[in-house]
């Protein structure tokens, strides 16, 4: 099918190009007879406007840009939901990156969707992202920027993340109060800038501070063997399940900094015939499927969708504010502890 032109409308009507595209625009120069002369034939020929050409003249293009680390789990997957469902309700028009937890893909993702002239960005950083060098790029183009789940909570920019600490604190908690005493923690990366405000993104860190205030104010003493250091993935946690048994042995009960971790380390278990009745196991972070194990882990619920929607009304937000609105951590609650 052809692809028509101003030029073609213009010719069929004996009217100036630039007459037709006025009244596509609805321009007080233009007579309302001729706009509705003009609306009708393009609907006839089949007219559809360039938006790329429009957001050059307009400088706005009315797109986002979403980076995420991965999409195959049901955390992130919710949280795109979320980001979806509220762009619904705006006229903004969602461009999706996966970094697949690499920090030079997710550089890749940034610079190509400022390439494309996104009016802001949703990111949640990779594992192996450790500085702000991959959006200094963002700032220099002067764009708007919100993090999500993972990220840096900066002078520059929002940050919007689940209460990590706070959830874990909880999470463990309960687990001392059903009883449990030797409670193992497969966490997530831990020396990274420890302690620093700055880059309290580190999720893993966080979680891990959580387990740690849950055994002090329990009166336990905290036993580093029983902490394994990995990532957030199936793997991870297939590793470090097998480095806990032989560092510390068979615990009690296992504390997961990620669902996923918690599936990897239930694999361990099934491929060396442990029992995981014997083992329970707390995830931060839950799935849909958690109903069909045979022995379903304890979870801590985090308000994926919600998330989703909070970072990106909040972008939009400082997209639409006549003057710079200040950076703000905005934490949500992960209370909700579902067995």
């Amino acid at each position: 099918m052809k692809n028509v032109r101003l030029k073609d409308i213009a010719e069929r009507l004996n009217i100036t190009k630039v007459s037709v595209s006025k009244a596509l625009r609805d321009h007080p120069d233009i007579s309302d007879e001729t706009r509705e002369k003009v609306k009708k034939m393009a609907k006839k020929m089949g007219y559809r406007p360039n938006l790329v050409a429009r957001s050059l003249t307009s400088q706005k293009t009315n797109t986002i840009g979403v980076i995420v680390p991965k999409i195959a789990h049901t955390f992130f997957s919710s949280v795109i939901q979320g980001v979806y469902q509220a762009a619904l309700e705006t006229d903004y028009e969602v461009i999706l990156g996966i970094s697949m937890e690499d920090d030079k893909l997710e550089k890749k993702h940034v610079e190509s969707m400022l390439n494309m002239r996104v009016e802001g960005m949703l990111i949640s950083i990779s594992e192996k992202t450790k500085d702000m060098e991959n959006f200094e790029m963002v700032r220099d183009m002067d764009v708007d920027l919100v993090f999500y789940d993972r990220g840096f909570f900066t002078d520059d920019y929002t940050y919007v993340k689940v209460e990590d600490r706070g959830g874990a604190r909880k999470g463990v908690l309960h687990m001392i109060n059903r009883g449990y005493k030797d409670i193992a923690h497969l966490s997530g990366k831990l020396k990274v800038n420890m302690g620093q405000d700055r880059n309290i993104g580190r999720i893993g860190q966080e979680r891990n501070l959580g387990y740690r205030d849950a055994l002090e104010e329990a009166g336990m003493d905290i036993n580093e063997d029983a902490i394994v250091e990995g990532g957030f993935g199936e793997q991870d946690g297939y590793k470090g399940f097998e480095k806990l048994m032989k560092q510390h042995g068979k615990p009690e009960a296992l504390f997961c900094v990620t669902y996923p971790v918690g599936l990897g380390a239930l694999q361990y278990m099934l491929d060396h015939d442990i029992d995981p009745a014997e083992i329970p196991i707390l995830s931060f972070g839950s799935s849909e499927f958690n109903q069909y194990l045979s022995y379903p882990f304890i979870c801590i619920d985090q308000p994926s969708f919600g998330l989703g929607q909070s970072a990106f009304k909040r972008l939009v937000s400082e997209i639409s504010a006549e003057e710079k609105m200040k950076p703000e951590l905005i934490t949500l609650p992960a209370d909700m502890i579902i067995e």
